[in-house]
């Protein structure tokens, strides 16, 4: 039979290849220590569950070529001695290789351990699968010839998860221990080539209840790996709910990794500990989708400490092109029948600190929460950190919530300057979208955005907005956020709660509408230049920024004021230092009131304020009425007067031989004439336009016989 589960979205958990299932079932244990738990709705899950009523454990099929298990017995640790071997015999093309409870040593190589085991001159035959089942002991594997394990079944396999997952490659002991039990690997030497396109590379040990459990795959001795497969696996399984995957993965002084996805911790309900990719000196990832820590577990990639300025290429699994997704700290489950649910945190940190980074991507998702689960707390936390070489993605979301409840994201992006000499740069050719909180949260702290520029650089072709959660922006020591990068034609906006700009800059921004900006380091003013505009919090909406030291206004400063009923209100800007006035204000009115006499709106405060705005534009306050500014008095603008009658104004009309005289009273100011033309038989439309060359309240139309018709009439903006 064949079971087969294809997801093709962008958000899609895990591709499922199809598991044929030839002759007898291959049972590697009779009594699993996990008992499998009820039935799911996948029906990998439900045939899994109905084997476990048999009272026995699935884990992989019968090999059409053999199995040799390693046991040591000759004494020498030579892989081409066959006394080595069980049954006897040197392992051949199509066996799938397994090291277990015996022929092992007593400790990791990176701790003095003996090679146990040596893939030597005489061993050149490439087998299908290798597996390390071992819970005693340590399997340190030396290989003097490169050793090479392809295949291309998904059944003929070294092992087969609960989730229906197959593995090539494969490092624990497939099935739930004790709590402290470890499976630890150490591959070192020549060279490593993995290869199969239907099954993955699997790093995981599970159990039924939480501790120090742990499968770790270790090449860090080992010079090139070379690995072309379905999945890259690390902490991961989706299947029955206690298992607690947990994994480590530490890779090849040079590497190059071919396959669908990676993913770094994953589980159905039960997380295991922290799971780990340690990245080499080389690294080449055409890789799809990268998913750090989802479904409220925990993971990291980072560099193997030590290494001096390692490397990392991220492109898709073609070899070129943008990675589809980088999902780091994420809970969301796109398949809602299977009625995922969590109170508990998934924390994932991509940290690439001290290495050159080459990155394509298309998403960065940065903390996202889960969906439909309006009684859950569990959160998803991202972090992704560099400050060497460049990342180019298309999007990148922040701290996003989902639906209301209690479930958020909290996302942080690090760009830093790890030489002292080059920056990172991020570039995102569209959006930066932050801190998404939508109506119904319940968590008190609501979704959170934090981006730090610690001396790097991040370029954003398109605009950067808040979502109603807290968002943060920190400009420091060199960083420099720049909204119209080379090849952008627009300037784009800039929304945010907290801007901190300390020994920093912000440029080419077109409007920032911020509620706390914060000027430190050397820096001690802000200045909006000309070009850039400001709004307190956002354009529309009546709120107060607070600047903490001093502001220059050059540009074009946007500010709101409604009257609603009786109730005034007003954006301001208050500033605890110099506040140096320029440049034009444009002030737009709002509510379902006139403005009357004595109506007052308290725009600015600081302390110390100068200079004057070269342009107000201010909203009609209506018929016989004007504004008096107060902004250097005490900040404010208010309603008065204007001299204008109350009354209307009308239109006096006078034929004249060559043409039309219009004309109103010279006491009414804030009038302007409009018309239009249209052509016999149209009528009056809504193509209304200024009337060119009045002056004095009046102006003279010459006549033109060839006009259909002409209206005109006194508007008041």
């Amino acid at each position: 039979m064949e079971l087969a589960k294809s997801l093709s979205t962008p958000n899609e958990r895990l591709d499922l290849w199809p598991l044929t299932m030839r002759g007898s079932l291959h049972l590697m244990k009779s009594e699993p220590k996990a008992p499998f738990g009820s039935a799911f709705n996948n029906p990998l899950r439900r045939l899994f569950c109905g084997v476990a009523f048999l009272g026995m454990s699935l884990f992989a099929a019968r090999n059409q070529g053999g199995e040799k298990t390693w046991t040591g017995d000759a004494g020498d640790a030579l892989w081409s001695n066959a006394a080595n071997w069980s049954p006897s015999g040197s392992p051949g093309v199509g066996d799938i290789v397994k090291l277990t409870d015996s022929g092992f040593t007593d400790a990791p190589f990176n701790a003095g351990g003996s090679l146990n085991s040596i893939v030597d001159g005489s061993f050149t035959t490439q087998i299908n699968a290798l597996g390390f089942w071992n819970i005693s002991g340590f399997h340190n594997l030396n290989l003097l010839n490169p050793l090479i394990v392809s295949g291309s079944s998904a059944a003929d396999v070294a092992f087969i998860s609960d989730d229906g997952q197959p593995a090539i490659l494969s490092v624990g002991s497939g099935q739930a221990d004790g709590q402290d039990d470890a499976v630890y690997t150490s591959i070192l030497g020549s060279e490593l080539s993995v290869n199969n396109p239907n099954a993955n590379l699997s790093v995981m040990q599970t159990s039924e209840t939480s501790g120090g459990h742990m499968a770790t795959l270790d090449l860090a001795g080992l010079n090139f790996f070379n690995c072309s497969v379905s999945n890259i696996l690390v902490g991961h399984d989706f299947g029955v709910p206690i298992t607690r995957p947990t994994g480590t993965l530490l890779l090849a002084a040079s590497n190059s990794i071919t396959a669908r996805m990676i993913s770094v911790a994953d589980a159905y309900q039960n997380a295991g500990g922290t799971s780990f990719i340690h990245l080499g000196q080389g690294n080449i990832l055409n890789v799809d989708r990268i998913k750090i820590a989802t479904h409220k577990c925990v993971g990291t990639v980072d560099f193997t400490p030590g290494l001096i300025s390692p490397s990392a290429t991220f492109r898709s699994s073609a070899g070129a092109g943008r990675q589809l997704s980088w999902e780091v700290g994420d809970e969301f489950e796109p398949d809602t029948s299977l009625g995922f649910y969590t109170s508990n945190q998934s924390t994932g940190i991509m940290d690439l600190t001290g290495g050159i980074v080459d990155a394509e991507v298309d998403r960065i998702t940065l903390g996202r929460g889960q969906i439909d689960a309006p009684t859950r707390t569990g959160d998803g936390n991202g972090t992704l950190t560099f400050g060497g070489g460049v990342i180019d993605a298309n999007t990148l979301e922040m701290g996003i919530q989902l639906s209301g409840g209690g479930s958020v994201g909290h996302g942080v992006l690090n760009v830093n300057l790890d030489d002292g000499v080059t920056p990172g740069i991020l570039t995102v050719r569209s959006n930066v979208v932050m801190a998404v909180q939508l109506a119904g949260n319940t968590d008190a702290n609501g979704s959170t955005a934090v981006i730090n520029l610690n001396g790097g650089i991040l370029a954003v072709a398109g605009d950067i907005t808040d979502g109603a959660g807290l968002s943060t922006i920190n400009i420091n020591t060199g960083g420099l956020l720049d909204l119209k990068p080379a090849g952008d034609d627009s300037a784009g906006n800039l929304s945010v709660d907290i801007l901190n700009v300390s020994d920093g800059v912000l440029t080419n921004y077109n409007i920032l509408s911020v509620s706390n900006l914060i000027v430190g380091g050397s820096l001690t003013e802000f200045t909006v230049y000309p070009g850039q505009s400001l709004a307190p919090r956002t354009v529309g909406t009546i709120g107060k920024l607070t600047v903490t030291g001093d502001l220059a206004l050059r540009g074009t400063t946007l500010m709101d004021i409604s009257k609603t009923g009786s109730a005034l209100a007003a954006d301001r800007i208050a500033v605890s230092g110099a506040l140096d006035l320029g440049g034009a204000l444009t002030v737009t009115l709002a509510g379902n009131n006139n403005l009357a006499i004595g109506n007052k709106f308290t725009l600015f405060s600081a302390a110390r304020m100068s200079g004057s705005f070269t342009t107000l534009n201010l909203p009609s306050p209506g018929p016989g009425l004007g504004w008096t500014n107060k902004i250097l008095v005490d900040g404010s603008i208010a309603v008065i007067a204007s001299g204008e009658p109350a009354a209307p104004p009308s239109l006096s009309m006078v034929n004249t031989p060559t043409g039309l005289n219009l004309s109103w009273p010279v006491a009414y100011t804030s009038f302007v004439l409009r018309g239009q033309t249209n052509a016999t038989g149209v009528g009056l439309t809504t193509n209304w336009g200024l009337v060119p060359g009045v002056a004095g309240n009046q102006v003279t139309i010459p006549r033109n016989l060839g006009n259909g018709s002409v209206f005109f009439e006194l508007f008041h903006p």
